[in-house]
């Protein structure tokens, strides 16, 4: 109301050609504004930003009265106007009210009052010219000006120092009172240009005043490229330095990942100033969303990411957005999380930015460096995870060969005029072959090698069960080989759901008449050398088919005497298919020379020679299976 009743119209009507260019000059000055920022404390940022402009609007108060003052109202209003309608927010339109309140004050009220004391200090509009007399009231009025300028702005500082939404100790109040001090009088830097320029239109015309305001111009552009410099080499550094004690961070935490949400809470957080940082992992566990009070990224936007992003991508304030509406309050930058073994999105970064300070795409490389660094963490979480899991894994095999271990039996059977020996190489930690000596009734032993398809722990425990339940029946249905293998075969189909079988020898040795009775379901055929036929090989062939296929098989015993001198290689297909580095397997004719040119040694020397034989072909090449054998021999007769 003010403006309005000392505004001039008849100095629009005759300079409007000079408003029109100042109006120009305003624009150009703002466009190359200059800033810089602050931080008040951690996670807490002030930004100070401001012109040249004022040269222009006191100049012309000087030159033209207080008309010049609608030159930065409107100014203003216009800026206003274009952020009102950018606001999608309630917060975005109570911030542009709030600035419309505080720019009109600050253009109006602290000018008219200078403006006026200028008048009683004797100053004259326009300007005199640059000497002493007409500069000393303006220079005074410039003081009061500024100092105006800051009592308005006062309240809203303090309100900010004592906000307890703020909650500013006493270090960062003090820091806060300073930009708000250099913030409130940095325009008494740029007034005495602003006499200047009024004296020099005074003197010598619109022409001078054109001439030092393009100095002006120059000097702004250099300001604002410098502060842009500065700001861009202040924000690279500080997120360079959290990178880096992030990814320090992270090597020293827990390799579980269990503090990652903390970690980014302490290190990125307040990464990048004036922005909103979002991390989420797919499809809902978000890891940090900084600041709290502003709202979650919508879904469209992780939809997107998780269905498109293969790269970051920035997108500026007002342009469209992929996944819908436009960047209109902050601009965007968005990158994925990208899984190092799948390829895939596994989460994504999300930064929204207000249009403070320097370009806020050159954000991009720091984003995706982050999204980067998480992926890598939580990779090597998963690794670990692995680990952990091939660990107990390892133990729990252990835990099963030492079971296995003990099925074994301890000490051999001390039956005169026998010798029995047995050992196992495992291809795995646990077994799928097995071999035991049951002592029966009457001084009857039961011999009994098997193998069961498959490997590791589902094989070791079909193994346990087949050998308790071999043991079991060889009890209870009298040492009879069929017999004992049927009635196994039928528990094991009705107490298991598996794919899993059995091959298995089960033979009842009578020492006492030197007689074997077995019966060999589906196993490979042990050799019976004849120690009075040259070590000639009689082979022990299956009489039915491996256990746990089907209810309705049924299988035969067969009987052999041993001779004096005789002896029985029982084994395990493990042997027959070893394989040396040139991918050739041992063979049945392998083993059975192997056995002839050991013929008539002890059990324990034909088992160890065996053994050493196989072991000795396959060479340094993997073991593909379990090596298993038994060697039961009949001592030859005693020399008369």
């Amino acid at each position: 109301m003010w403006l309005v009743r000392v505004t001039d119209p008849g100095v629009v009507r005759s300079e409007w050609p000079t408003f029109a260019v100042l109006f120009v000059l305003v624009y150009l000055f703002e466009r190359l504004s200059f800033f810089f920022s602050m931080e008040v404390r951690r996670s807490t940022h002030a930004n100070l930003s401001g012109s040249a402009s004022d040269i222009v609007v006191w100049s012309a108060v000087l030159m033209f009265g207080p008309t010049a003052v609608w030159l930065i109202v409107f100014w203003g209003a216009f800026q206003i106007l274009r952020e009102w309608r950018g606001a999608p927010s309630a917060e975005g339109r109570w911030r542009t009210r709030r600035l419309l309140v505080m720019g009109v004050a600050d253009a109006t009220i602290p000018t008219l009052i200078a403006l006026a004391l200028f008048r009683r200090w004797g100053g004259e509009i326009p300007l005199a010219g640059l000497t002493g007399a007409a500069l000393l009231p303006a220079a005074y009025a410039t003081i009061v000006r500024a100092a105006l300028v800051y009592l308005i702005s006062a309240p809203f500082v303090l309100m900010l120092m004592t906000s307890p939404a703020l909650g500013l100790e006493a270090a960062p109040r003090r820091v806060f009172l300073r930009f708000a001090v250099i913030s409130a009088f940095w325009p008494l830097l740029i007034a005495p240009f602003a006499l200047l320029a009024a004296g020099l239109h005074a003197e010598a015309g619109l022409g001078a005043y054109l001439y030092l305001m393009a100095g002006a111009l120059l000097a702004s552009l250099l300001a604002h490229r410098l502060s842009l410099a500065a700001d861009r080499s202040w924000q690279r550094s500080r997120e360079l330095e959290r990178l880096e004690r992030f990814g320090e961070a992270v090597l020293r935490s827990p390799p579980d990942a269990s503090e990652l949400a903390d970690l980014l809470e302490e290190y990125v957080a307040d990464m990048f100033p004036f922005s909103a940082i979002e991390i989420r992992l797919f499809p809902d566990r978000t890891l940090l969303r900084h600041p709290e009070s502003v709202p979650p990224v919508e879904e469209p936007i992780w939809e997107w990411i998780d269905d498109h992003a293969v790269d970051a991508h920035f997108f500026p304030q007002g342009s469209d957005l992929p996944w819908g509406g436009q960047a209109i309050e902050r601009s965007y930058v968005v990158a994925p999380m990208i899984d190092t073994e799948l390829l895939e999105p596994i989460g994504g970064v999300v930064l929204r930015r207000r249009p403070i300070g320097a370009d806020p795409e050159r954000s991009l490389p720091a984003v995706q460096s982050l999204a980067a660094q998480i992926a890598s963490a939580l990779h090597g979480a998963r690794v670990y995870e692995r680990t952990i899991e091939h660990q107990q894994i390892e133990q729990e095999l252990a835990v099963a060969a030492g079971i296995q271990a003990s099925f074994m039996p301890r000490v051999a059977p001390d039956v005169p005029g026998w010798e029995f020996r047995a050992t196992i190489y495992p291809a795995r930690d646990a077994s799928g072959d097995f071999v035991d000596l049951i002592p029966l009734d009457d001084g009857r032993w039961g011999l009994l090698i098997a193998d069961v398809s498959g490997k590791g722990m589902p094989a070791a425990l079909y193994m346990a069960l087949s050998r308790t339940l071999i043991r079991t029946f060889a009890f209870e249905r009298d040492g009879v080989p069929a017999r004992v293998v049927g009635a196994a075969n039928a528990r094991m189909l009705a107490d298991t759901d598996n794919e899993l079988f059995l091959t298995a020898f089960f033979g009842v040795l009578d020492p006492a008449n030197a007689r074997l009775v077995y019966c060999n379901a589906g196993h490979n055929p042990p050799y019976l050398l004849r120690a009075g036929d040259g070590g000639a090989i009689e082979e022990l062939a299956a009489t039915g088919l491996p256990l746990g296929m089907l209810e309705t098989t049924e299988w035969e015993d067969a009987s052999v005497h041993f001779e004096p001198g005789d002896t029985l290689v029982l084994y395990t297909d493990g042997v027959l298919d070893a394989e040396n580095e040139d991918g050739e397997t041992f063979g049945e004719k392998r083993l059975a020379e192997a056995a002839r040119d050991n013929l008539g040694k002890s059990a324990i020397e034909l088992r160890d020679a065996l053994s050493g034989t196989v072991l000795g072909f396959v060479g340094t090449a993997p073991q593909v299976d379990d090596i298993t054998l038994m060697i039961v021999v009949r001592e030859p007769a005693a020399e008369t």
